[in-house]
């Protein structure tokens, strides 16, 4: 295991109740003893405490350099104290538990003394920047904490080969249970103040993030106060975008990505210096606050970072709030004027709402199909079209939605976002037993509200039409186009409106389907296609068409077709509600 040469004796270190001393030993230690109680009261600070012990081993000792190891992230030794002349390694001299002589002590729980020839034990690791090629002997004994935990090593060379006689190794016990006690002290004693700090700290950063108006600022200012607070090498904040819940960096702090680098995807691991706060608001995911450093996050850095996404959350849907808040009355001014006709109006509330009036758009109405009362699906419905459609500019009533889509430019592009916006509009009509009218586009917005009518009434037409929800678009409707303002007027005879009220007052007694199949026939005026698309026989067709005359006193052939017809889809408007 070591070099037959070399002098060598691995010990088992004493229980932490040091060894009595000898006589000699006292002889020998007492004023060191005194000296190393003295330097461990000086204060709970490692800066402070740690190179005093070394100043003073070095003496006691008559050694050419001292060093302690400290155990840090539970499977590595850094250097924390040196001699002078090597005071610049403290803090960047490090090794794994699993290396070196100081690694074999801290693993084992044993002191090594070797008299000479160091650098030929196996266990020996060389480090360059400690000369430790002009040593011969060393001393490497364990720093041990409460429950018999080792927490560092004291490493002590000289240049020349020395036996370290019992006194001197009974005096390295004494001093390396004081020294662990007061490591232990200090560390508890640093917890508590880095503790206080960051308590301090959140409680400034807090304060500041209420305080912000501005939804920019507020993003900077999360992400360059968490990693001021906690050390970090870098922090961003991510935020949900989309209707997926994906997210997109809105703000970051620290070095930049090289170029053509991407985020890697947020992890939380404290232990290996990352985390991933998620930020929620009322159980809704908001987005994540990572932050990453080299060192380990302690558990309080975790509950820090845990309120400040808290916190950050909130204030991020509170703006969210108020912002929503202005642009819903900015919006409902925008409608109110154009349905008024004002231009001027018009103009200075789509600046306001930073609206492009140049651009093209449709209006849409969305309206329950059961509608009876305050719309009570509002508010969900609005959330809805708004994950669905970004941009999409809403006035919410208590009795319709109205919405301001713009649009493509350039006819292609027009033409495939007016589709894509017709799916999703239809999805939400079914999903949600809504009636939704668009109107067409328009190819600027204006002071003129025939958009605002073209999306009412294929609205109304889309109630008629489909009781259970449906989507209607105004150039799609036909000829329900000339009756969607029709159904609160006169029918175009009044004869042939009392006799679709007697037929459609007899249909809902009998359960029977005049109104339908004199629909049909009104729309073929031939008997054979009639009843093939009415999958009835013709004699049926024929029979239900003498009925029809005989409770409305009306002869078919005489009727003009167009007029009854028209006279049908105005009663259908007016039964649904339209």
């Amino acid at each position: 295991m070591h070099d037959v040469s070399s002098p060598v004796t691995s010990a088992r270190s004493p229980s932490p109740q040091p060894p009595e001393p000898s006589a000699q030993a006292e002889s020998l230690g007492r004023d060191e003893l005194y000296a190393v109680i003295n330097a461990v009261a000086r204060g709970p600070e490692l800066g402070t405490v740690l190179p005093a012990i070394v100043d003073l081993l070095s003496e006691a000792t008559a050694c050419h350099a001292c060093f302690v190891y400290l155990v840090e992230g539970g499977d590595r030794l850094r250097m924390r104290a040196a001699s002078r002349i090597y005071a610049d390694s403290v803090g960047r001299v490090s090794m794994r538990l699993d290396e070196g002589i100081c690694g074999w002590v801290a693993r084992h729980d044993e002191a090594v003394f070797l008299r000479e020839h160091s650098l030929s034990d196996p266990r020996m690791k060389l480090v360059p920047e400690l000369e430790e090629e002009r040593f011969q002997s060393m001393v490497a004994v364990p720093l041990r904490g409460r429950e018999r935990r080792v927490i560092g090593v004291i490493v002590l060379h000289t240049e020349a080969p020395r036996e370290f006689g019992q006194e001197v190794r009974d005096f390295l016990m004494h001093v390396a249970a004081l020294v662990a006690g007061a490591i232990e002290n200090a560390r508890l004693y640093e917890r508590e103040r880095e503790r206080a700090r960051l308590l301090d700290g959140l409680a400034a950063l807090v304060q500041r993030i209420a305080g912000v108006t501005e939804r920019e600022e507020l993003w900077t200012l999360a992400v360059e106060g968490t990693r001021a607070l906690l050390g970090a090498d870098r922090t961003r904040l991510e935020l949900v975008t989309g209707p997926q819940g994906t997210t997109q960096v809105v703000a970051r702090s620290g070095p930049r990505l090289e170029p053509g680098a991407v985020d890697a995807p947020a992890v939380d691991a404290p232990e290996r210096g990352s985390l991933a706060t998620r930020l929620a608001a009322a159980d809704a995911h908001v987005g994540v606050l990572a932050v990453e450093r080299t060192e380990p996050f302690t558990r309080v850095e975790r509950d820090i970072a845990d309120t400040i996404a808290g916190h950050l959350a909130v204030a991020l849907r509170t703006l969210e709030l108020i912002s929503r808040l202005a642009e819903e009355n900015l919006i409902r001014d925008l409608f109110d004027a154009i349905a008024a006709g004002r231009a001027d109006r018009v103009a200075s509330r789509a600046r306001a709402a930073r609206i492009d009036p140049d651009r093209p758009y449709a209006v849409v109405v969305l309206e329950p199909v059961d509608a009876a009362g305050p719309w009570e699906g509002g508010p969900e419905a609005e959330e809805r079209l708004r994950r669905a459609l970004p941009g999409a500019l809403c006035d919410l009533g208590t009795e319709r939605l109205r919405v301001l889509l713009p649009v493509g430019r350039g006819a292609q592009a027009a033409l495939e976002e007016v589709a894509r916006i017709d799916a999703i509009l239809a999805a939400l009509a079914a999903d949600g037993k809504l009636a939704v009218g668009r109107s067409a586009v328009q190819g600027r917005l204006t002071a003129d509200p025939v958009a605002l009518d073209e999306a009412a009434g294929a609205a109304r037409i889309a109630r008629a039409l489909d009781p259970t929800g449906g989507m209607r678009a105004w150039e799609g409707l036909g000829v329900y186009r000339y009756l969607a303002r029709a159904a609160d007027g006169p029918a175009p005879d009044p004869r042939h409106a009392a006799a679709v009220e007697a037929l459609w007052a007899y249909d809902d007694r009998r359960g029977s389907e005049l109104v339908p199949t004199l629909e049909r026939y009104l729309s073929d005026r031939r008997i054979v296609p009639t009843a093939r698309a009415l999958f009835i026989h013709p004699n049926t067709l024929r029979q239900r068409l003498e009925r029809v005359e005989s409770l409305t006193g009306l002869v078919l052939a005489d009727e003009d077709p167009l007029s009854l017809e028209l006279a049908i889809k105005v009663h259908r408007l007016a039964r649904a509600g339209a």
